[in-house]
């Protein structure tokens, strides 16, 4: 499945990806942002990949003009809470700091509170990492708690997303127009869609 927003292309993960984010995920630069710092075999990454319960957790390889560079998720949904987690990391180090990545997250995040309709998410970052913290608190998460190791976990209701991050919804809806486009949509999402194909807004325009 792949979910096109915002000028970004947001592909599921597949067995293909699974050698590129684990190269992504075991460099140095990237590392430093985790709490999970050991080297990540081959083996290891195969194993996690082929344990994930793909109902509850979708994977994406987000790409810009057809070049992968970064590996978004929303995780471990509880779908009677429908609440999930975000997350991320850019696995190009010539894509950090650019647009590319905050349009991904924005992407990303329409793609939990519009297509898969939950209505919180929660992130666990550094504090220390001041630019993703800023980020976050722009689109409207709050931090709930400072745990054990020193990252922060923060919430956002689906609400409060889209009042806090109208102004960069709405420059990244002028520059790539209102169009979301989903190909080879996954079975689950079928009622859904159908939903949104029927409630399409200027704001949000779906397209199979």
């Amino acid at each position: 499945m792949r979910f096109a927003r915002f000028g970004i292309t947001l592909e599921r993960m597949q067995p293909h990806h699974i050698e590129l984010v684990r190269q992504w995920r075991n460099k140095d630069f990237v590392l430093k942002g985790m709490r999970f710092r050991q080297h990540i075999s081959r083996a290891a990454q195969i194993q996690w990949f082929e344990g994930l319960d793909l109902k509850a957790n979708w994977y994406f390889v987000a790409n810009s003009c057809g070049v992968p560079f970064a590996m978004f998720h929303i995780k471990d949904i509880d779908w009677v809470k429908r609440h999930g987690e975000a997350g991320g990391f850019v696995g190009d180090r010539g894509f950090v700091g650019r647009p590319e990545a905050a349009r991904a997250i924005l992407a990303l995040m329409d793609f939990a509170f519009v297509v898969l309709q939950l209505t919180s998410l929660q992130a666990h970052y550094h504090p220390q990492l001041r630019r993703i913290a800023l980020f976050n608190q722009q689109l409207g998460y709050q931090v709930d708690r400072l745990e054990p190791d020193g990252f922060a976990c923060a919430c956002v209701s689906a609400d409060r997303y889209f009042n806090c991050a109208a102004a960069f919804r709405a420059a990244a809806r002028l520059q790539h127009g209102p169009a979301a486009t989903i190909c080879d949509p996954d079975e689950s999402l079928e009622t859904r869609l159908e939903e949104l194909l029927k409630a399409n807004s200027a704001d949000f325009q779906l397209q199979l």
